[in-house]
């Protein structure tokens, strides 16, 4: 006889005291045990097998709760925990207790199981399968059947499931009117999500989601869950309000502190002094209330030209046929013409940037590159770049010079000749001591006066590339007068600059006084600034486009975040130096008395350490251990002389800091090109050398650029729905 899924009574009234939960959630690739002869797909389809080969790993078994070590079943049984003790504390709640919250598992091997079912390691996923193979497998394990079942007696039901996971339930199934569904999905998910009679709520979650509570993307169901948790710990009935009105959860979420930062500048969680030279009659704060008001201005009128990001060229590149395991480059290379740019197929198919930027003082610097450049037929040609290209002076190359040290039709020549789309007019930065009065006036004076000849005689002369007048200032009013007066000159694009190290809350009070000058065919671009999170601001005020090799070079100078993610989460990547090249540390430690073997030892064991990590082929601890044995001598400052306090916090925030790269694993969540190809991958992630550090630099701009995309996805539907 067939039993019934509705054997349990389900719930009939529509006030509950404490609802009784029940959650839905997915195994994950870590696991407490990694065995080499996990469960295979092929042992759960023959039974006799599986026990055979169950009890050959029976030393591995333990309860399907203490099995997944994923970021999300991490912090969602943290979650659990935090309920359970709750619940079970409050005297009129005393029967509820571990009661009062349920765990099920859907085991891509095992099927729906409770949290305290003993399994051992298994590797099988839904997310490595086809659709018609989810649907296939997920029948076999009857995961359809069996949720239906599950959900019988429970009032309030959080189901945390990835898309593939999703599937299997293949919903709809039999609800009641008195019980309430909360999702966690992605917006690629909301088409197999249906709940039936009873009240729904989802929660789409993508990685805008995953920076605004600064978590990790993969983890982001369950740390969601352990912060309702948290508040319900605290907050009376707060469970029975979700229950009776599901979108008590949003609003509960939407009041959560923003611990979001913005680059240099703002932050919703504390309050900055503002450091103009004549900030005596300015506002001293800028509060949250106030960043928000800025999008209740009126749009800037420039508001339908797209926004575009631009990359610095400064010579990235990399040897495409590095031997990462022999530490070797390519055979007969010559870097100059054989290394290859990120935006080039052999790294990335597409570029991960709208246009490059190139500074005349960066050509200037090898004297061969300009004649390299017209030998190959332009910028563009030499670049091997389809998109568009922008040319200036570099300001910073001559910032200390009373006078720029090109002239106008030298300029206008350089960048005719050259091939670029855009050509930006000669410009002087007041910054530092050169924001001192009397100094910058001049400064002032002279940007104003070239970026007057500059289109003047581009106009009389037929020049083609599109100019670019540069505004430079010292105050949000002197910036603003002078985009006035390049607008009346009739510069259709207009830059910014000396803004580079400018906090972002300044940046924004230049823009507030700036965008009131812009017409609807004025692009503004900002130089030097590529602050992700401070992107709605800049677009509301009128800003196009900006430039930045920000997340490149982080991957190289930046001391602990190198490694970045699409959740806005960075990591520290593990700093394993060349003993044979000899760096500043490593001749210290030589002429301390270490022998040149013993380093070349440790240095090779780091690598196959972390190599065997990535491969599941030795524990954390293990890969940890033999890590920072290297690492530990690397304490030895430049002066030889050891400071056993300094040494041991540094050995602290390194065993912090690469723990929590190994337990992530980040780069084998990432989808770009470099993460995913097997002679590279985990060598991203090791801090090494020009072709691993600008590799893991060409990723960071992968992730940025992806990021930036979605904020323009973003903007583009809220526009086409208002539009509605």
């Amino acid at each position: 006889m067939t039993k019934s899924p509705l054997t349990k009574p389900l719930v009939s009234t529509s006030t509950i005291s404490c609802p009784r939960i029940l959650i839905i959630t997915s195994c994950t690739g870590k696991k407490l045990h990694n065995p080499t002869n996990q469960l295979t797909i092929e042992d759960f389809k023959d039974t006799e097998r599986l026990k055979e080969r169950t009890q050959s790993l029976s030393e591995f078994s333990c309860p399907s709760g203490q099995m997944y070590t994923g970021l999300q079943h991490l912090r969602l049984m943290e979650g659990v925990d935090i309920l359970r003790s709750a619940l079970g504390g409050s005297a009129s709640l005393s029967h509820f207790g571990k009661e009062a919250v349920d765990v099920k598992i859907i085991s891509a091997g095992y099927g729906l199981i409770p949290e305290d079912k003993a399994i051992v390691p298994y590797s099988v996923t839904f997310n490595s399968m086809k659709n018609d193979e989810v649907y296939s497998w997920g029948n076999y394990l009857r995961i359809h059947e069996d949720f239906q079942q599950e959900i019988v007696g429970y009032d309030l039901i959080f189901v945390l499931l990835g898309d593939k996971y999703l599937r299997t339930l293949k919903l709809p199934v039999k609800t009641h009117s008195h019980q309430t569904f909360i999702f966690f999905a992605s917006n690629k998910s909301i088409n197999y999500i249906d709940s039936g009679n009873a009240k729904l709520l989802t929660l789409t979650l993508s990685n805008k989601s995953a920076s605004r509570f600064s978590c990790a993307l993969v983890g982001l169901k369950g740390h969601l869950l352990k912060l309702i948790a948290t508040e319900a710990s605290r907050v009376s009935h707060l469970l029975e309000s979700i229950y009776n009105n599901p979108e008590t959860l949003e609003e509960l979420l939407n009041k959560q502190p923003n611990p979001l930062e913005l680059p240099l500048g703002i932050s919703f969680s504390t309050e900055r002094k503002l450091n103009f030279q004549n900030k005596s009659h300015r506002k001293s704060k800028y509060t949250e209330e106030e960043l928000c008001s800025i999008l209740k201005l009126p749009v800037a009128v420039n508001q339908h030209l797209k926004m575009q990001y631009f990359i610095p060229e400064w010579d990235d590149k990399v040897d495409a046929g590095y031997d990462f395991l022999q530490d070797k480059f390519s055979p007969n290379r010559k870097a100059c013409k054989d290394d290859i740019y990120a935006h080039e197929e052999k790294i990335y198919e597409k570029p991960n940037y709208d246009g490059i930027l190139v500074s005349k003082i960066v050509v200037d610097k090898r004297k061969s590159k300009r004649n390299d450049i017209e030998a190959a037929g332009g910028i563009q040609k030499y670049l091997k770049f389809s998109g568009e290209i922008m040319g200036d002076c570099g300001a910073f190359g001559y910032i200390k010079q009373p006078e720029p040290p090109y002239n106008t039709i030298e300029i206008l020549d350089y960048y005719q000749r050259l091939g670029f789309h855009y050509g930006v007019s000669i410009d002087h930065l007041i910054v530092g001591p050169f924001a001192q009065p009397g100094i910058r006036e001049e400064r002032y004076d002279l940007t104003l006066r070239n970026a007057e000849e500059f289109i003047s005689k581009h106009q009389k002369f037929g020049y083609t590339f599109t100019p670019i007048g540069v505004a430079q200032g010292w105050s949000p009013e002197t910036y603003a007068e002078a985009v006035k007066k390049l607008v009346e000159m009739e510069y259709d694009y207009i830059a910014i600059g000396g803004v580079a190290r400018t906090p972002t809350i300044e940046i924004l009070e230049i823009l507030k006084e700036v965008y009131q000058h812009l017409t609807s065919k004025t692009r503004l671009h900002l130089f030097g600034v590529g602050r992700i999170d401070a992107l709605p601001y800049f677009r509301h005020l009128g800003v196009t486009s900006f430039d930045s090799a920000s997340p490149l070079r982080k991957a190289w100078f930046d001391a602990v975040e190198n490694y970045h993610t699409l959740s806005g989460k960075a990591y520290a990547a593990v700093r394993i130096p060349f003993v044979d090249k000899q760096s500043q540390r490593i001749k210290h430690l030589l002429s301390s008395g270490y022998e040149r073997e013993t380093l070349k030892q440790l240095e090779q064991e780091a690598l196959k350490a972390i190599r065997e990590y990535d491969k599941g082929n030795i524990s954390l601890d293990e890969s940890l251990k033999k890590l920072l044995a290297y690492d530990e001598l690397l304490e030895l400052p430049r002066d030889g002389i050891v400071n056993p306090t300094a040494k041991a916090r540094r050995l602290r925030q390194h065993t912090q800091l690469y723990r929590e790269l190994l337990e992530v694993k980040p780069w084998q969540e990432c989808e770009c090109k470099i993460c995913q190809n097997p002679d590279c991958r985990v060598e991203t992630i090791i801090f090494r050398g020009n072709d691993r550090n600008r590799r893991r630099g060409f990723h960071n701009t992968y992730v940025f650029y992806k990021r930036f995309r979605e904020f323009l996805n973003a903007e583009n539907c809220n526009i086409d729905s208002t539009k509605e």
